[in-house]
């Protein structure tokens, strides 16, 4: 194993700040500049932008003097512009639907307003991707990565696929600029093994989403649920993955403590799966 230097740290937008009862992903409306104040006090490298299930025309992500305000904030604070995740495919199929690409089409340019590297795609329920329905993913899969690519970006698709399967279906749709976001919560929820999983993907994950989850697939707080974060860096570590952490975590009854409290057993982990 090599040495790891370069440790970053991502928040999903809204995980930093106490979120109405029942809703873990959570766009925090009116208070959403207060979070990047939170993340520097923190050293959160950066928020991890979400466009909602359903459109929020009130989201700054869809305007230019919105944007031009987390442009603001984020230097203001001391942060970067990193990844952004288009939540809006969950309740709305992208395969045979023109108009939830084109969504993809505005959110992408939206994204490289920002100034953003990594494009999300979490292709579940209404957009979930199988090995039966792999062909009908690949054309808008291609012109999302195209339309990337123009931007610099890489798309990181987020599916319920094990690892063998996922790498067929990369192959499939053989895009330089697509690659994959490994969720650990996700993953071990699905029943995955996941250090086998990470080995497998190897060089194609380019972006990591850290959570927990227990027996009922819920969220829990970093190291009370099924995820072996040893096991998980070691692997992470045999790789040589070198990108950035991102919570998409529970908040618990004070998200900035539990943020806190989640960056320290990250560290601990990281350094030692990462250790010589």
């Amino acid at each position: 194993m090599t040495k790891h230097h370069n440790l970053r740290f991502g928040m999903v937008q809204g995980r930093l700040i106490q979120a109405p009862p029942g809703q873990l992903q959570w766009f925090p409306q009116e208070h959403w500049q207060a979070e990047f104040f939170l993340a520097a006090a923190l050293s959160i490298d950066f928020i991890e932008i979400i466009a909602e299930r359903n459109h929020n025309a009130a989201n700054p992500l869809w305007s230019d003097d919105g944007t031009n305000q987390i442009k603001s904030l984020v230097k203001r604070n001391g942060l970067s512009l990193h990844a952004f995740c288009n939540d809006f495919i969950i309740d709305h199929p992208l395969p045979g639907n023109d108009d939830v690409l084109e969504q993809n089409m505005r959110l992408i340019d939206r994204g490289a307003r920002l100034g953003c590297d990594k494009y999300i795609l979490p292709l579940f329920e209404r957009s979930e991707l199988t090995l039966e329905n792999t062909q009908a993913f690949i054309e808008p899969l291609r012109v999302i990565a195209d339309k990337a690519k123009e931007s610099h970006m890489t798309v990181c698709l987020e599916t319920a696929l094990n690892s063998s399967q996922l790498v067929s279906v990369l192959d499939r749709i053989n895009h330089p600029s697509l690659s994959v976001v490994y969720d650990t919560g996700n993953r071990i929820a699905f029943g995955h093994d996941v250090p086998g999983d990470i080995r497998l993907l190897g060089k194609r994950i380019s972006h990591v989403h850290i959570k927990d989850k227990n027996a009922s697939n819920e969220n829990v707080l970093l190291g009370t649920g099924l995820v072996n974060f040893r096991t998980t860096f070691e692997a992470l570590a045999d790789i040589g993955y070198d990108g950035p952490y991102t919570f998409e975590t529970q908040r618990g009854k004070n998200p900035v403590r539990t943020a806190e409290y989640n960056i320290g057993l990250v560290k601990y982990f990281h350094a030692e799966g990462f250790s010589l």
